[in-house]
């Protein structure tokens, strides 16, 4: 995956060849793709010609696991022995929205800011990225244009389709995705002209999404701990620390390591997704825990999230939060971003 390209190259591409394209990026990488299951439903997934599917929105999960895996060996260990177990395959994500693009941004600024992590910097190096642009709000619960992550990625991509009728308008983001290019049935445009699509485009695209002004009061509330513990209180007695919010969200990146041993001397050191809503995610080994509640844990995951940031860590974005709002699609009892800062900003 590159990163910004000043220079923006156009190209169109007819939308009845995407299916051959898919097949010839598909001979050189595992390609992720939407895709629809025989339940009906819509998922990313390997590229196959018979569920491939352009008619989909936002993918219930994030891509964040092709680089960030819910679970994955970091050690193998034999006879006593530590092996460092480092994987990565070439894959590219075809159709990603751009709040999903701003997540990994975020992301991988997260995993290389101080220390390199070095499993995820293997993946990162070697993932290609696809970006569809939303032509309308995905979902009721979208609120990218208030995050700075949508409908339209500004960089980061390696290549960007807009669907505009029979045709895709294809931006190059990066050298690779110039690359990407090289054998496709694709017709270089008139810049000026792509450039006036483009704007039309994005403007109709933001106007389709729900503006939500509460995130920017319930920020502010929060920067200056305006909020009573009531409010929290309220939230944690809703809270079943299911942890879905963070499994679904974008730019969560906690995880725990653990040891499974296989025989005396022999086994694996795995990490996998963890959850800042679970009890034992804050406690000690002396046994105490400085969280000892679901109203705190709610507390400090929206603090996290709306407050507690550096402005390199949020890549262009509003804050740590990219609007996708699969927290609120997701939560069985209603209390996802979307509502908290509404409740927050009415209080």
């Amino acid at each position: 995956m590159c990163g910004e390209n000043k220079e923006m190259r156009m190209k169109t591409l007819a939308k009845k060849d995407i299916r051959q394209v898919l097949r010839i990026w598909a001979d050189k990488q595992e390609v992720l793709c939407p895709v629809k299951t025989e339940q009906g439903e819509c998922i990313f997934a390997a590229f196959s010609e018979e569920a491939f599917t352009l008619d989909y929105q936002k993918p219930p999960l994030s891509p964040k696991s092709v680089m960030f895996p819910q679970a994955e060996i970091v050690f193998d260990v034999k006879n006593n022995q530590y092996l460092e177990v480092i994987l990565a395959k070439k894959i590219l994500i075809f159709g990603l929205r751009a709040c999903d693009l701003m997540g990994i941004r975020q992301t991988s600024h997260f995993m290389m800011r101080d220390r390199v992590d070095v499993y995820y910097q293997a993946k990162k190096n070697v993932t290609t990225t696809v970006v569809m642009a939303c032509p309308q709000a995905q979902s009721e619960t979208c609120f990218c244009t208030t995050m700075h992550s949508g409908p339209v990625a500004s960089k980061g991509y390696d290549l960007q389709l807009y669907d505009i009728g029979e045709e895709f308008l294809i931006e190059v983001g990066s050298l690779r995705g110039e690359e990407l290019l090289s054998g496709i049935p694709c017709i270089d445009v008139d810049d000026a002209l792509a450039r006036k699509q483009i704007d039309e485009f994005q403007q109709k695209a933001i106007k389709s999404v729900n503006d939500v002004p509460a995130v920017i009061s319930a920020m502010k509330k929060l920067k200056e701990n305006r909020i009573s513990e009531e409010v929290w209180n309220e939230f944690g007695e809703k809270c079943i620390a299911c942890g879905g919010c963070s499994f679904v969200c974008p730019t969560c990146t906690c995880f725990n390591v653990y040891d499974q041993a296989v025989s005396s001397g022999n086994g694996l050191r795995l990490r996998a997704w963890d959850a800042c809503l679970y009890g034992g995610f804050t406690r000690e080994a002396s046994g105490h825990n400085p969280r000892p509640n679901q109203a705190l844990r709610l507390k400090r995951r929206h603090e996290h999230k709306l407050m507690d940031y550096h402005l390199e860590d949020i890549q262009d974005g509003l804050c740590g939060c990219v609007g996708c709002g699969r927290c609120s699609d997701y939560c069985p009892v209603h209390i996802g971003t979307l509502e908290v800062v509404k409740a927050i900003a009415e209080k």
